[in-house]
């Protein structure tokens, strides 16, 4: 937990926030003696000046919480912003294979929800649990120089409290870690159920759906209102003992006073000390739960922070490289998604400056692994990839991507206008720039017929075909000119009057680039350098278009069979 709460100047704030605590208790404290001696000195002390000073120890008092509780607020809020970097920093660490295992929704709930629980929970509290802690000894100090025999009988009274509530604590952190772990859940899941919804109503499954939703509210109700209830037990449980004390406390005060041991002063004071002394453990429960539920969330922060599988770049490893021409070779290149199950094997492929290769196979013969092992979204288990024959790993991954132009099946645009996703590739390009690339890309004719040209704003993706938003991601890469490129069925979802449009798009695209095409149909292979037919992750047959097609072998049976269908 102290990793969370180390960050710039965190230490100054808990000193100040402990400073501050510290003195808030000990105006609390200071009251009640005062009001004691006013009961025992009536008439012998100047009322007026009496409640001048209990003015202003109250004003102090408010003064003091008031400058607490804005250093709170702001060590909360550098905390939750801090913790934001970091969790962001991690993400960005981690390669894509082991984001692909987490549920979408658990990040986003870790970026929202679980920040928030530790801030509030944890960093609000800190003052409770100070000011508490302070009240308690204090109050302990001033009732044992009172009276000895019933400060004993309170701190009896304090310790069934303090069982009490280590008993209910016990007994439901398992409940907020699995709320927490639900709520993730159910976070997710509609998260999905949104990005989803097009295909989820083409299917009519809108019952199915209701139910599983049913379902993870249901168990996630059921985790809430016992997590909250049992934790609320606390509050009457303490309170039913606190003022049985208070009454116990009063009857034993009155028969000690009138056997000369105690003044009504005394009494009065200790009164007031006894719910001063006692108001923390009765307080226990509002923070207990806030805390419980803070846990819970760190927890689950902290699982994902510490997550081994970061990509680990040794910067004294990586080579001056101020640019690539584009030759890639791989070489005894081996890796599976699981340790059993092999996938790419011995893969050995070398692909010479500018020129295009393509690599088909049937489905599953990893022909996508391929060209993410070249991006390094994920790590090769042996063998190497080089780039002008520099090990990728030699080279630092940002300035690798930068160089790798990649245009997949179901390219993405983002919030915002069309020249900004056009932009996104490179910010410092000038408005001639990314309009010269959308000509390129023969996207330029589309982008002016809109009714606010390229200053219109994409909300959605679902407001363009699929060719339009291919074409605008054509013209995005066409604004580095990158020297590799990945074709990933980069035509697969477009119709064939829009296909011939981003054919000529990609050819402006691949020209004075290194470029690998992945595709099912093979008609827009034909014209590759070479081609590389892939099974079970070996390329097994590799030649011209024409030369594989005289094999009559693999890639002979897949061309034929493709246009007997059509």
């Amino acid at each position: 937990m102290s990793k969370l709460l180390n960050f710039k100047y965190s230490k100054f704030y808990i000193f100040i926030i402990s400073i501050l605590s510290i003195l808030s208790s000990v105006l609390t404290i200071i009251y009640p003696m005062i009001v004691g001696n006013i009961v025992d000195n009536i008439g012998h002390i100047s009322i007026i000046n009496t409640i001048f000073l209990l003015f202003i120890i109250f004003l102090s008092l408010f003064l003091v919480n008031v400058f607490l509780n804005l250093i709170l607020s702001i060590y909360s809020s550098n905390l939750s912003k801090t913790l934001r970097e970091k969790l962001y920093k991690k993400l960005d660490l981690l390669p894509l294979s082991t984001i692909e295992k987490q549920q979408s929704g658990n990040i986003i709930n870790l970026f929202s929800t679980d920040i928030e629980n530790i801030s509030n929970g944890i960093i609000q509290n800190i003052s409770k649990i100070i000011t508490g802690i302070t009240t308690i000894i204090l109050a302990l100090l001033i009732m044992i120089n009172l009276n000895i025999w019933i400060t004993l009988i309170l701190i009896i009274v304090s310790i069934f409290m303090f069982l009490i509530s280590k008993f209910i604590i016990k007994n439901t952190s398992k409940l907020f870690d699995k709320r927490a772990n639900m709520l993730a859940d159910l976070n997710s899941y509609v998260e999905e159920i949104i990005s989803s919804k097009q295909t989820l109503d083409n299917y009519n499954y809108e019952d199915t759906i209701k139910k599983k939703f049913k379902n993870k509210n249901d168990t996630l109700y059921n985790y809430g209102y016992k997590a909250q209830f049992y934790s609320s037990l606390t509050n009457p449980s303490t309170r039913l003992i606190s003022n049985s004390s208070y009454v116990l406390i009063g009857i034993i005060g009155i028969i000690f006073a009138k056997i000369g041991l105690l003044t009504i002063g005394n009494i009065s004071s200790f009164l007031l000390y006894t719910n001063i002394f006692t108001k923390p453990f009765n307080e226990i429960s509002s923070i207990f739960s806030e805390i419980q539920t803070a846990f819970s969330s760190a927890k689950r922060f902290l699982a994902f922070i510490k997550n081994d599988e970061s990509i680990e770049f040794k910067k004294n490893s990586l080579l001056p490289i101020t640019n690539l021409n584009g030759i890639i070779e791989f070489k005894n290149v081996f890796f599976s998604y699981e340790k059993d199950k092999k996938l790419i094997e011995n893969f050995n492929l070398y692909i010479p400056k500018n020129k295009s290769v393509a690599i088909v196979g049937k489905t599953g013969s990893g022909k996508t692994t391929i060209i993410n092992l070249l991006s390094r979204f994920y790590e090769i288990q042996n063998g190497e990839i080089l780039i002008d024959g520099i090990n990728i790993k030699n080279i630092d991954i940002n300035f690798l991507r930068k160089n790798i132009g990649i245009v997949l099946q179901d390219s993405k645009l983002f919030n915002g206008s069309i020249y900004e996703n056009i932009a996104y590739a490179n910010p410092n390009a000038t408005k001639e720039e990314v309009i010269h690339a959308a000509e390129l890309a023969y996207v330029d004719t589309f982008i002016k017929r809109l009714p606010n040209g390229y200053d219109t704003i994409i909300n959605n993706s679902n407001m363009l075909s699929e060719g339009e938003i291919q074409l605008i991601n054509i013209a995005r890469i066409l604004l580095v000119k990158p020297p590799i490129l990945i074709l990933d069925e980069a035509t697969s979802n477009i119709d064939l009057l829009t296909e011939s449009k981003v054919q000529k798009a990609l050819g402006n695209l691949i020209q004075n680039s290194t470029s690998i095409i992945i595709a099912h149909r093979l008609s827009t292979i034909v014209n590759c350098d070479f081609i590389a037919y892939v099974e079970n992750g070996k390329i097994i047959e590799l030649g011209t278009h024409k030369e594989l097609l005289n094999k009559k072998g693999k890639y002979y049976e897949l061309y034929t069979s493709q246009f007997k269908k059509n």
